[in-house]
């Protein structure tokens, strides 16, 4: 017994150690991708030009997300894991270099198409916007990021087959790389291109990251050969797939896509300060939820391969009770700070304290939905792992019908913060309708531990949050005296917010806490 809980054990410090890497190097990214928000808020504020920008590059990227992400993430790292556990060397081969040759085949085609067709869509949105979007600005910006599909695409796909290899590192940090380029283009070129240098430092930084995961690649030990082999069972398994993945991995993305049309109607900087409500509830999100999910996706992957239900059931609740553990006090934390958060963030130069207060107030309804998003991700993992993609795909189809719908309603009554709101309900509506689908399936998920772990947790984030939220009304009046003092003090209250709930948690004696102090006893002996 005390053997198999030793190679438990070092299995949970395995998926930890990855964790903290993949944790760190996104925490990178994400923080680069924060400074390049405040970059473009700072210099051209929240207006129409701005709103070129966010469709400009959010056209290109959704394609990626949609088809590229949904291809590789939920279809390709099955099925290739499946091949590394069987060692067939030649069939590997032939099914790596036929989806590599198919995905640079389409995705350059994409790409080529929204290059032409960049005017027409510049005409639609437009007219959503009561022909008060720069059409000009558009179309030079989208011709010339077009392209960032087809290198974020084959980037994805590096870094998926990376990720089967268990190197999570470098795929992670590759999208710093392209903020940073984005971030230097902007300083330097602004003054002779204006918002035009953000899109030039886009595509240059796109074309960085894939270059830095190629050189890895050669842990696959397969020589590249262009040649695509249609009758590859494993090919056409994984494109017949891809279609109901799009839809129900991507959801969220459309939502969101459906989400910056109403936006759009609302008036000049909507549709920019729903973008970067989203990116900053997406830092979170971006890190946490998507560091756990990345190491963990793979070994479900080999447990359903081995048909070990009691071991996805594990993974399951793990993945679930470590998502809750971060993502509710961020909810609590983000909703309680986040005025003087978007302020801090934002407003500088041309961003004005009418933007933050519109910013902040649709960062609370995005916030909502934080844990469930997190949720969503791997639920839809577990479905894919076992080659259910229908399942997923009908709950998302009815989720995009929904949110269409709560956002006519909402944005009546509530602006542009209703979209925020009916996005978070969404999310809401399909992770309990996915966990009653699950439970049917499998049989018990170990609810009772993930409530009381989830108990535990809305308890400390619920103290937390009250002194949080006390110490900042006490503290704000100093706050504003300065840019100094608003970022002492914010630093103070967040550093001791997430001191006392980690501090309510281990009192609490939560597995997750407990886990973490182990680790590192462990380590230091």
């Amino acid at each position: 017994m005390q053997d198999i809980q030793e190679d438990y054990l070092h299995s949970r410090k395995r998926i930890f150690s990855a964790t903290v890497i993949v944790i760190i190097v996104t925490l990178l990214s994400k923080i680069s991708g924060l400074v390049r928000d405040q970059i473009m808020a700072g210099y051209y504020g929240i207006s129409y030009e701005t709103d070129a920008f966010t469709w400009a590059f959010f056209i290109p990227n959704l394609f990626k997300i949609l088809f590229a992400d949904s291809l590789i993430i939920a279809a390709f790292i099955p099925v290739y894991t499946a091949y590394l556990k069987s060692k067939d060397e030649k069939d590997r081969a032939v099914f790596l270099n036929s989806v590599t040759n198919i995905m640079l085949i389409v995705f350059f085609i994409i790409s080529a198409l929204l290059f032409i067709l960049s005017p027409q869509i510049g005409t639609i949105l437009s007219k959503i916007s009561s022909d008060q979007l720069n059409i000009t600005s558009f179309v030079t910006m989208n011709r010339i990021m077009a392209f960032s599909l087809f290198m974020l695409s084959m980037s994805g796909l590096t870094a998926g087959i990376l990720n089967s290899h268990n190197i999570f590192t470098i795929p992670s940090l590759a999208p710093f790389l392209m903020n940073i380029f984005t971030i230097g283009f902007v300083v330097l070129l602004n003054h002779k291109m204006g918002i035009i240098s953000m899109a030039v430092g886009t595509m240059a930084g796109a074309v960085i990251q894939l270059i830095a995961q190629l050189f890895q690649l050669r842990v696959t030990n397969i020589k590249y050969s262009f040649k695509i082999d249609f009758k590859n069972r494993s090919v056409r398994e994984i494109f017949s797939m891809m279609f109901p993945i799009l839809l129900s991995l991507g959801a969220v993305q459309l939502n969101n896509s459906v989400d910056k049309f109403f936006a759009l109607g609302l008036g000049a900087g909507n549709t920019t300060a729903l973008d970067l409500s989203w990116r900053v509830t997406n830092l979170p999100l971006g890190v946490f939820s998507v560091a756990v999910i990345t190491v963990l996706y793979p070994l479900i992957s080999r447990q359903a391969a081995e048909d070990d239900i009691n071991g996805i059931k594990e993974s399951f609740s793990l993945g679930v009770r470590e998502i809750g553990y971060i993502m509710i006090p961020a909810v609590t934390g983000l909703a309680a700070l986040s005025y003087p958060v978007i302020k801090l963030l934002f407003e500088h130069n041309n961003f004005t304290p009418a933007d933050t207060s519109k910013v902040s107030t649709i960062l609370v309804f995005h916030s909502l939905g934080l844990v469930f998003f997190g949720l969503l991700m791997i639920l839809n993992r577990i479905y894919y792992a076992f080659k259910n993609v229908m399942t997923p795909l009908k709950v998302a189809a009815f989720s995009i019908i929904a949110n269409v719908l709560l956002d006519w309603l909402f944005i009546k009554f509530m602006g542009v913060s209703g979209v925020a709101f009916s996005t978070s309900l969404v999310a809401v509506f399909n992770v309990i309708i996915l966990i009653i689908i699950l439970r049917k399936k499998v049989g018990f998920l170990g609810g009772k531990r993930i409530l009381k772990s989830y108990l535990k947790i809305l308890a400390s984030s619920a103290i937390m949050g009250a002194i949080i939220y006390f110490s900042w009304w006490f503290l704000k009046k100093y706050a504003y005296n300065s840019l100094w003092y608003l970022v002492a003090i914010l630093l103070f209250i967040i550093i001791a917010g997430a001191g006392i709930y980690v501090l309510l948690t281990y009192l609490f004696k939560m597995d997750e806490i407990k886990f973490v102090f182990k680790i590192f006893s462990r380590s230091r002996r």
